[in-house]
């Protein structure tokens, strides 16, 4: 465990200081727990932190310490959390990530009753949730199952709505990543007024954009590769 006392204020950083990890994982680092109905993906807490050693190095996850010095926080509610945060390699701290402590049916525990077996295993999934909110990092299973536990049998819920598992996700339909989407923000904002309005229209019919605003809208891989084939070309 880091000692993060003396640690500044998180700074502002730029998504193009922070490793996006979108499309890191494959199907040799998912695993599924459960059967039937109550079966799931997920990513192991130790792989998870194998897989941030390889593609970020240098990016550190610590947990903060509340102020009377503890590293579990007390909720006004009596329940208990902690927070954890990752530093860079070259001084950059994100923000805090807060984790409840929850027992093995994913209900809150009394923070007068947190265990060194209940600090342990929030540690590890703050870990998972952190690196999934800061680089993406097995967002995909995120997005409609809980990485599971790594320590202990937890209940599984039953969700028919399921997204498909992440080898099912066609590479067209993952997230651009956070540079790709900033140069596409300064090329599009450089069209003249005229032919940028006729071509966010185009887009938006392309692609059935219902909100007011466009841009909020490009997000994935095919959205790059659409406006890439069909930007203007301006003398």
């Amino acid at each position: 465990m880091h000692d993060t006392t003396n640690l500044s204020q998180p700074q502002s950083l730029s998504p193009l200081l922070i490793p996006n990890l979108s499309d890191v994982i494959t199907t040799d680092d998912v695993s599924q727990k459960g059967n039937g109905n109550y079966k799931a993906d997920y990513v192991n807490w130790c792989r998870v932190a194998h897989l941030l050693h390889a593609h970020a190095p240098g990016w550190q996850f610590n947990v903060q310490p509340s102020p009377t010095g503890s590293h579990v926080w007390e909720a006004p509610n009596g329940t208990a959390y902690v927070v954890g945060f990752f530093t860079g390699p070259n001084g950059e701290r994100t923000p805090d990530f807060p984790q409840s402590v929850m027992d093995n049916r994913n209900s809150p525990v009394a923070f007068t009753k947190v265990s060194a077996r209940d600090f342990t295993d929030t540690h590890r999934r703050c870990l998972c949730t952190a690196a999934a909110a800061t680089f993406s990092l097995a967002w995909q299973l995120w997005a409609r199952e809980d990485i599971e536990n790594p320590h202990r049998e937890t209940q599984l819920k039953d969700d028919p709505a399921a997204a498909p598992s992440v080898q099912n996700i066609p590479p067209e339909r993952r997230p651009m990543k956070p540079d790709q989407r900033e140069q596409l923000k300064l090329s599009i904002g450089d069209l003249p007024a005229k032919i940028k309005k006729e071509f966010l229209e185009k887009f938006r019919k392309e692609f059935d954009v219902k909100t007011s605003q466009v841009f909020p809208a490009i997000q994935e891989v095919r959205h790059l590769t659409w406006i890439q084939n069909n930007m203007p070309v301006i003398p």
